[in-house]
């Protein structure tokens, strides 16, 4: 139940109220800049009431998943992270199903940093998009705390910086930046995507680069200020979890008849 209201919050601020506050605001600044000449003397005034309204209730959504998203069972885990406040966790564990996501690559497509022949993936016009768009803003906003607060994430985005400035001659550093700051997301990516499965019992397994092409480097979450995963008690929990969660399978399984 918790969850659920977190992601409706989470919807109503960016998808409405936001949204409806940023209208406003943009209209305010137009009729303050005189760019419309046919507007009559109450107009002004009707406007700035709206866009106060709509600022004052994305405060108090702002406050409101503020208070609920330390219920969420991974916010503990997901905000021990330099550069991951409340909202940016709220948004992340709004909108991302970590059941739905067997795959750390899947979760990189849904959150907008797929590669696709070699390139990042890009909508093609007349076929639906394969990543969450909203999704894809939070986790760019998320790399550029990372960037502003100095997170340990940053020598991913440096050393890959200074590689793409040296053998990539051809890309402009608008190009570099972002390719660089899509690397550090997509490590980032990769630890919550192991964390969030491994709390709530769910299957993992390595990295494709790891698993597929022998590579022997692996970042560990740890590295990047996770919580150090024991091998006593928080070992123990994790897995009652998993096994619970496979029992609650298993009986499905068997009322469903299969």
């Amino acid at each position: 139940m918790a969850n659920n209201l977190l992601r409706a919050l989470v919807d109503l601020r960016d998808r409405q109220v936001q949204k409806a506050r940023i209208q406003f605001s943009n209209r305010l600044s137009a009729l303050e800049r005189g760019a419309d000449d046919g507007h009559d003397s109450g107009q002004e005034e009707i406007v700035e009431r709206w866009f106060d309204r709509f600022r004052k209730m994305e405060d108090e959504l702002d406050a409101d998943i503020a208070e609920i998203v330390p219920d969420h069972p991974f916010f503990m885990e997901l905000s021990a992270v330099r550069g991951i406040g409340p909202m940016y966790a709220a948004k992340l564990l709004a909108m991302i199903d970590i059941e739905r996501a067997e795959t750390v690559s899947a979760l990189w497509r849904y959150a907008g940093c797929g590669v696709v022949d070699g390139k990042a993936e890009r909508p093609v016009k007349g076929e639906p998009l394969h990543f969450n768009k909203r999704l894809k803003v939070a986790v760019y906003l998320v790399a550029g705390s990372f960037l502003k607060c100095n997170s340990p994430y940053r020598a991913i985005y440096d050393s890959a910086r200074e590689y793409y400035a040296a053998n990539r001659l051809d890309w402009t550093k608008g190009h570099q930046h972002y390719a660089a700051l899509r690397k550090m997301a997509k490590v980032f990516l990769a630890h919550l995507w192991e964390r969030w499965r491994m709390l709530e019992g769910l299957p993992t397994r390595s990295l494709y680069v790891h698993e597929k092409l022998g590579h022997n480097h692996r970042y560990s979450a740890e590295e990047f200020g996770w919580p150090q995963i024991a091998d006593g008690k928080q070992r123990t929990e994790v897995n009652e979890r998993a096994e619970s969660r496979e029992r609650t399978n298993v009986s499905e399984r068997a009322n469903n008849g299969e």
